[in-house]
């Protein structure tokens, strides 16, 4: 009976390890963003949407679902999307008031967003729990906030990879640069409207399936493939641009699936 309550055990702790260094990347990715260390506080927020797959994955392949893992998931979720892309933003913002941001109106529209963000996910999150209180899970409503913020992220990352280098300085950019010599920092200014886009997106009624429950075969295998050469790519920090597009072809892909499924 001892030997079966640890094997219980363990089997429980190995998920919510994984969603415990959610919140752990979400603390030192809000740590970074204070200090003005942007790079690394975006970074901290992107590896939140990998070990938010592996808690899953690793309830599922160990049968450790609980109670307590669901709860505690959904808590970690919150930190990890809703509260660091508003921490990051807004610290990034506040710092660089030359980019826009820094009038009255425009310093609370800013703040403003950031709360529709952080409000949004947390909406989005309570319906996919009582969506799957209810057993309707064969695909999302709205897009997810782990999708959502992780676009997001590798957007400004992307932004600030192929802007004027002194926006982030001392950190520096990955030397890969697909786009070659493209220059974005027209686009820079604009970026805060994204976090608006997100929390409209996490809100609406799209249809987005599950990764694994996509009619076609061939699409699915294609997506598997652009999610685990972007996991890859962003361990070392590199590569956000072509992360963004395979967020943006899964995008598409959603919005395929739910014209399909009306």
């Amino acid at each position: 009976m001892a030997e079966a309550r640890r094997i219980a055990w363990w089997r429980l702790a190995t998920p919510n390890a994984f969603t415990a260094a959610s919140i752990v990347f979400a603390v030192l990715a809000i740590e970074d963003a204070i200090a003005g260390r942007i790079l690394a506080a975006a970074w901290w927020g992107l590896y939140g949407t990998l070990t938010d797959r592996l808690d899953g994955a690793a309830a599922k392949l160990l049968k450790a679902s609980s109670e307590f893992g669901v709860q505690f998931d959904s808590l970690a979720d919150l930190t990890i999307f809703g509260v660091v892309p508003s921490a990051v933003f807004y610290a990034f913002y506040a710092r660089h008031p030359e980019l826009g941001w820094s009038s009255p109106a425009l310093r609370a529209a800013l703040v403003a967003m950031c709360c529709a963000w952080t409000l949004a996910t947390a909406g989005r999150l309570a319906r996919f729990n009582v969506a799957s209180a209810h057993g309707h899970t064969d695909y999302y409503r709205g897009t997810p906030s782990t999708m959502t913020a992780g676009i997001v992220g590798v957007a400004f990352l992307t932004v600030l990879k192929y802007s004027d280098p002194a926006w982030t300085a001392p950190e520096t950019s990955d030397p890969w640069r697909l786009l070659g010599g493209a220059r974005l920092d027209a686009l820079l200014p604009w970026m805060p409207l994204a976090l608006l886009i997100g929390a409209i997106g996490m809100l609406s009624p799209l249809r987005v399936p599950r990764l694994g429950r996509l009619r076609s075969r061939a699409l699915t295998v294609l997506l598997a493939v652009i999610v685990a050469v972007g996991y890859t790519a962003g361990l070392f920090h590199r590569l956000p641009e072509y992360m963004l597009a395979g967020g943006l072809v899964y995008l598409v892909a959603c919005v395929v699936f739910h014209l399909r499924t009306r």
